[in-house]
């Protein structure tokens, strides 16, 4: 029955969208790594290769535990999460330091926000998709929590803005500081979704 599926469903969904925006987040961070390579002597192009290299693996193992997820359901979350943690664990420590290698702290920090911002206007577009099928008496309390959503989404957004702002202003801002904004709209990103998940499938289930 669907009401059965709902739950199931929810748990795969927050799982996937979590998955995506972290791997976006990673191919947006290798491809400005990629732009610079030709602007860095031998030494440090090697090791820019070599990062490219690393997270193209790590993106590409990213999306084997996605598709596992999709096709065996809740009992692989688990597993699949802990993964996934490792690697963005792996990469986190690293990019820093690519940041550094290739001089383009600024150009990774505006590109990893331009992902996430992404993210949410997907997560955003699917779930107005998903309300949009609903029928009438649950389709208005559906609506409602993509409207809620939107506005996390669009206060996350103009949050990491500011914050862009102020660090290019402010010129020598640290990987450090620049990374911590990116967290912080990165678990707003994660825990909005989780909550929509769970109040949309209620509304579904009317």
């Amino acid at each position: 029955a669907m009401s059965e599926q709902g739950p199931i469903q929810s748990s795969v969904g927050v799982f996937v969208e979590r998955a995506k925006a972290r791997l976006d987040e990673m191919a947006a961070n290798a491809k400005v790594l990629e732009s610079r390579l030709d602007s860095l002597d031998a030494n440090v192009r090697a090791q820019a290769e070599q990062a490219i290299a690393h997270v193209r693996q790590w993106i590409a193992e990213g999306q084997a535990q996605i598709k596992d997820v999709q096709a065996k359901g809740d009992a692989s979350i688990a597993e699949a999460k802990a993964r996934i943690e490792a690697t963005w664990s792996k990469f986190q420590s690293e990019s820093g330091r690519w940041a550094e290698l290739a001089k383009d702290q600024q150009a990774t920090f505006q590109a990893r926000a331009q992902a996430q911002a992404q993210a949410w206007q997907n997560v955003v577009n699917s779930y107005m998709q998903r309300a949009a099928e609903l029928h009438a008496r649950n389709k208005a309390q559906a609506e409602a929590h993509v409207e809620q959503l939107k506005a996390e989404a669009q206060k996350a957004q103009a949050d990491l803005k500011t914050k862009v702002d102020d660090l290019s202003k402010a010129g020598q801002a640290s990987w450090a500081t620049m990374s911590q904004a990116l967290d912080d709209s990165r678990n707003a990103f994660s825990k909005a979704i989780e909550v929509t998940a769970k109040r949309f499938d209620e509304a579904a289930k009317g």
